[in-house]
């Protein structure tokens, strides 16, 4: 009877796990082939909360794991964990953009700041390549994809506006020398 019941214990502690793993495998796949790596480092509640809101207005993914359970989460996304065993020690926070991989960057960058030292961030994957710490700061310091896109369209609309600003002048001298005529047959006939 003992032996059933332990048997039974084991098989409810390894579906729990199973799921995590889906979950991660999930969240690594919607990144389109990028996430950056963090360590928390004694966040409060609050603070983790925070964190948590922050991330699902940028749509940014944070899910928190275990490293055993991340590695096996990887190669399901199919990414190699080797290159990253360095970056898998402690435990480990797991941040993805579903749009860009800019946004995560300046998410976590600007906590970290924010809530000095409760937050470290180990390194990250990029297209194919492992990111430091140190390049994942300088990723959150270029523009995102909404600020692109707003410069691009900004530069777009330029010389339309250009455009419209000088065919508006056009007309106004027209309309001035018109004026300036009228004025000047008045003063003839006033006279």
């Amino acid at each position: 009877m003992a032996k059933l019941g332990r048997e039974a214990t084991k098989r409810r502690g390894m579906a729990p796990k199973v799921a995590q793993v889906e979950q991660m495998t999930a969240v690594l796949k919607s990144g389109q082939g990028w996430f950056i790596l963090a360590r928390n480092k004694g966040l409060t509640y609050g603070q983790a909360t925070d964190l948590r809101a922050k991330a699902r207005a940028a749509k940014v993914k944070i899910k928190v794991s275990k490293n055993t359970l991340l590695r096996i989460a990887l190669t399901n996304a199919g990414f190699d964990p080797a290159p990253l065993k360095g970056l898998l020690k402690l435990e480990t926070l797991v941040a993805v953009g579903t749009e860009d991989p800019v946004t995560p960057a300046k998410l976590l960058v600007d906590f970290m700041k924010a809530n000095e030292g409760k937050l470290e961030i180990k390194g990250g994957f990029l297209d194919g390549k492992v990111l430091s710490a140190d390049e994942i700061r300088n990723l959150a310091t270029l523009p995102g994809r909404d600020e692109l896109l707003a410069k691009m369209l900004g530069s777009m609309m330029a010389p339309v506006q250009n455009l419209v600003y000088a065919l508006n002048q056009t007309v106004s001298k027209v309309v001035y020398v018109v004026d300036a005529r009228r004025r000047q047959l008045e003063e003839r006939n006033a006279a």
